[in-house]
């Protein structure tokens, strides 16, 4: 059914359910929606499925269906759509990755793609979908300077993420970004999964190996490490980093980061926060920076300054509801 062009400023207020309770929402889009004035919804994961799914429609009568992601979410997505025809809006956080594969399946489905990779606009447009750039951000009321944590106080540095074997640039960002802190014996710790995996080709001693953090931990982590070491996967888009990025910069943490086009592109080295490009240059931010406090501490607030006023979820929610005026549903 043709509805035109939807008019968000005229229509008054407008209703999004999100099908994914992952912390980006929860805590980040989901939010965002909520101060530009938007009524929200979301599924909780007992609810993620296809009867599920129609229940929460029902009630909650959206205007707009939400989908960050796609890879488990489809079998009881994909048939709801077809059903009930609401517009569906997909934020293709596995781009560029699955951006032939998995994107493109939802884009097909969307009236609204919305990718964390500047590179792929062209991709979409000349499949005929319509799409604009969403980087990862951070909302302000969530991620912020948490109180000290003593025991996160007195580590050197510390590293959240998984340890991937499939990204040959983060692979090599581990030899250089988390072993210099291992090899000058600085009180390091490292969460996640796979970091003992012995078929990967990076491994850590048992000694650094904390297991699985939650995120509502992870803020208090950021918030109170001297330092907080970065990776990523995507090393060549303007716009495509990990997420940890704008949480880490949000809790007004000081963030060593792998040096890649989207960390140059979107921050300044020694003002928002560092990067590394090899070994030698690890150890000589390492050693400088954990001799100077106030150095640290000029940088991480500048990095949330930063974040604040260019990455927060308001802003993102905002360039979405834009680009919905003109969607032809």
């Amino acid at each position: 059914m043709k509805y035109g062009a939807i008019n968000v400023e005229v229509w008054g207020k407008m209703k999004i359910l999100f099908t994914n309770p992952t912390p980006m929402i929860k805590y980040g889009m989901q939010k965002g929606f909520q101060k530009l004035g938007w009524e929200t919804d979301r599924l909780e994961v007992p609810q993620q499925t296809v009867e599920g799914l129609k229940s929460k429609i029902k009630e909650f009568k959206p205007d707009y269906i939400f989908t960050e992601g796609g890879v488990d979410t489809k079998k009881f997505i994909f048939p709801v759509l077809e059903e009930c025809k609401i517009p569906h809006i997909y934020w293709a956080v596995e781009d560029p990755i699955a951006h032939y594969t998995l994107a493109m399946q939802w884009a097909q489905k969307s009236v609204l793609v919305l990718t964390p990779d500047i590179e792929m606009l062209e991709s979409y447009r000349k499949r005929g979908h319509k799409a604009i750039c969403i980087p990862f951000a951070a909302d302000p009321d969530y991620y912020y300077k948490y109180p000290l944590d003593k025991h996160f106080a007195s580590l050197d540095a510390i590293h959240i993420g998984n340890n991937y074997n499939v990204f040959p640039e983060r692979r090599k960002a581990y030899e250089y970004i988390i072993k210099p802190f291992i090899d000058k014996n600085k009180k390091l710790e490292v969460y996640g999964s796979d970091w003992d995996n012995p078929r990967h080709a990076f491994n850590l001693p048992p000694q650094y190996i904390k297991g699985h953090i939650p995120h509502e931990k992870s803020v208090i982590a950021y918030s109170s490490a001297k330092i907080s070491l970065g990776v990523h996967s995507i090393t060549n888009s303007r716009t495509m980093q990990s997420m940890r990025t704008f949480e880490i910069l949000g809790c007004r943490g000081f963030f060593l980061t792998q040096h890649t086009r989207a960390i140059e592109y979107m921050f300044k080295n020694h003002v928002h926060l560092v990067w590394s490009t090899c070994y030698e240059e690890t150890v000589e931010l390492m050693e400088y920076y954990l001799k100077n406090d106030s150095e640290r501490e000029r940088i991480a607030l500048n990095g949330q300054k930063f974040v604040y006023e260019n990455h927060n979820y308001l802003k993102r929610a905002r360039e979405i509801a834009e680009a919905l005026k003109v969607v032809q549903i």
